[in-house]
């Protein structure tokens, strides 16, 4: 009778120990997240050129919605009494705070080259670039955006 009493006590021991937590050995990390509150802009890069006839571009800018650079020609438009149009790259509900990008014309044409970059209808940067018979017309709208 005494082994089945030692072997009742030991099982008896057993689920004791096996349906406790052993909480001194847990140890839960509460770690608390920074909330940035990020305000949403209109973002416009606005593209002009004062080449009277045909003008093309070649535009990139980084899209931080797909981790990627947005490239490739672009040509401007003419209205009926032959001035350009501007080109016009939205960028709505825009939630970061830096815009990379160019454009450049591929050829040695003087004419000017601008892009302005607007926030929520606010001019924050303009710049303008002219060719020459050995430089292309280069602009950059690189811009952090400061809350």
């Amino acid at each position: 009778m005494k082994t089945l009493s030692q072997i009742t006590s030991l099982f008896f021991l057993i689920c004791m120990y096996s349906c406790t937590t052993n909480e001194t050995n847990q140890v839960e990390e509460i770690v608390e997240e920074e909330v940035v509150d990020i305000k949403l802009k209109n973002v416009e890069i606005i593209l002009t050129t004062t080449q009277t006839d045909f003008d093309e571009v070649v535009v990139s800018y980084y899209d931080f919605e797909i981790n990627d650079w947005n490239y490739g020609p672009r040509q401007f438009e003419y209205d009926t009494n032959g001035n350009p149009k501007p080109i016009i790259i939205s960028l709505p509900d825009y939630g970061f705070d830096t815009i990379e990008g160019d454009a450049y014309r591929k050829n040695s044409s003087p004419s000017g080259l601008k892009v302005q970059i607007f926030i929520d209808d606010v001019l924050v940067k303009e710049e303008e670039s002219f060719g020459t018979d050995l430089v292309y017309a280069q602009v950059f709208f690189d811009y952090t955006i400061e809350e």
